[in-house]
């Protein structure tokens, strides 16, 4: 699998991943050759580019999940644009409630952790797919922390509307990568962002509660920035300490053209660190909620091997059972004698940012139920 720019895609070139327009119709299934008509398309809709196959790579694996949680992200992401279109324009935003209540419907209240699959963004839509991912995660995170569906409300509106200031960010300073903003170009994001806060106030109709969670996020992550920890600044509950774990975690993992993102495992670690003072309630219910360290998953380990995931740890998500490939051995990542000499470094995905799986879990399981001893085939 390969990412191809949206200028240099060719007819016959496989797709990756399927296409859906706004209505969340299949335009283009996976495998799909492309057309003249559907390079056209691609050009309209604004898209930067296409994972694309190699000719002779198979399909990879892609759930009936993966595919509707792509599906929901592409329609939401269209319909936050209409949201705050509407607020820029001075009207009550129409659609809010309604995408409030359907992340909620999807993400709020699953028993099972979901899976969370970054999306590419680029400089012209990343503010929609970053607010969206927000609210995704921090539905996901205070459904975990608390049962109040009022105040869980209010945590995915806050978080589709926080960073509708950015929409003001100059292109000179949004096309830049991360690395290069300089200390004048962060004032300058700083004040669209105030200045986003002052029209949500003044052209929006929000409960009180939403517009104080934007409030208390836009200065915590102000302060963080500056001074690398949050030390003055109280928030009132859960709902801010949870919208502030959902947009570092998609911030550091994020897919930007141009960009390589931080790993899942580093960003953890990140939230997870003492020094970096976040609520830690807060980041094990992210972890309750988010499917970090899947069983079948393949990892690296810290002295370059590599292996799979048996058990999870609820306890520590970098410490679960594994199996080594190299010498067919599990290792009790729990057991601190074991953990000072190896530990996960990363986890190994595909291109597009999924987990590479492995049927070998599945094979060393049925060797157990035969009575066998189980052997691991070398990778």
């Amino acid at each position: 699998m390969i990412f191809v720019p949206a200028e240099k895609l060719k007819k016959g070139m496989r797709l990756a991943k399927p296409i859906y327009n706004k209505q969340g119709v299949m335009l283009y299934e996976r495998d799909s050759k492309l057309t003249s008509q559907g390079i056209q398309s691609v050009k309209n809709f604004g898209l930067i580019g296409l994972y694309i196959l190699e000719p002779a790579e198979p399909l990879p694996p892609f759930t009936e999940a993966d595919r509707e949680f792509e599906r929901f992200q592409t329609m939401s992401v269209f319909t936050l644009q209409e949201i705050m279109q509407d607020i820029r324009d001075g009207h009550q935003p129409q659609k809010l409630q309604q995408l409030t209540l359907e992340v909620l419907r999807r993400f709020g209240n699953s028993v099972e952790k979901i899976g969370f699959t970054q999306n590419l963004r680029s400089p012209e839509d990343n503010v929609y797919k970053h607010s969206l991912n927000v609210a995704i995660l921090s539905a996901a995170i205070y459904g975990k922390l608390a049962h109040n569906p009022e105040r869980q409300r209010y945590v995915v509106m806050s978080a589709l509307l926080h960073d509708i200031g950015s929409l003001d960010i100059p292109d000179a300073i949004s096309h830049k990568k991360t690395k290069e903003l300089t200390k004048e170009d962060y004032e300058v994001i700083e004040h669209c962002k105030e200045e986003g806060y002052r029209l949500l106030r003044e052209n929006c109709d929000l409960d009180s509660e939403v517009m104080k969670n934007i409030s208390y996020l836009l200065k915590d992550l102000k302060e963080l920035r500056i001074s690398g920890t949050v030390q003055n600044i109280k928030a009132p509950d859960a709902q801010v300490e949870t919208l502030k774990v959902a947009y570092l975690f998609d911030t550091m993992t994020a897919m930007k053209y141009g960009e390589d993102p931080q790993s899942d495992v580093a960003a953890y670690k990140f939230l997870h660190h003492p020094r970096n003072r976040m609520n830690q309630q807060v980041v094990r219910a992210f972890t309750q909620a988010i499917r970090l360290v899947p069983v079948g998953c393949t990892v690296q380990f810290s002295n370059g091997t590599k292996g799979i995931v048996l058990t999870e740890n609820e306890g520590d998500i970098l410490r679960p059972f594994v199996l080594s490939f190299q010498d067919n051995k599990i290792y009790n990542l729990g057991d601190g004698r074991v953990f000072e000499k190896v530990q996960i470094k990363d986890l190994l995905k595909t291109m597009d940012n999924r987990y590479v799986m492995t049927d070998m879990y599945e094979e060393y399981l049925q060797a157990l139920r035969d009575g066998k001893e189980p052997v691991v085939r070398r990778k």
